[in-house]
């Protein structure tokens, strides 16, 4: 009998947890994303959505959350992308955590 290989390609890892930060502000956001990150690393996910909205019900229907939430990941050294259209598209993010 054959074995079946799992594939350890992170990219191929099913989402674990998402948190959802529609209609709130930056400040809020930022809190929630934070404790988020942190639960998720405790829990030992690996890969995680986070919905920040593409901004069309915002003022110019610019989104303020994403670029934001993209800025802080950066800076604290976090692996994400822009999330693929069956993930949330350009409405979320992907992070993998190690």
């Amino acid at each position: 009998m054959k074995s079946i290989k799992t594939s350890k390609n992170k990219y191929l890892l099913p989402i674990e947890s998402e948190i959802d930060l529609h209609g709130m502000t930056r400040s809020e956001a930022l809190q929630e994303v934070m404790h988020f990150l942190k639960e998720c690393v405790s829990d030992h996910n690996h890969k995680v959505r986070i919905i920040t909205g593409r901004g069309l019900h915002s003022i110019n229907n610019e989104g303020v959350l994403k670029s934001y939430i993209e800025n802080y990941l950066s800076d604290h050294g976090y692996k994400f992308s822009n999330a693929k259209i069956n993930e949330g598209g350009g409405g979320a993010l992907i992070v993998l955590l190690d």
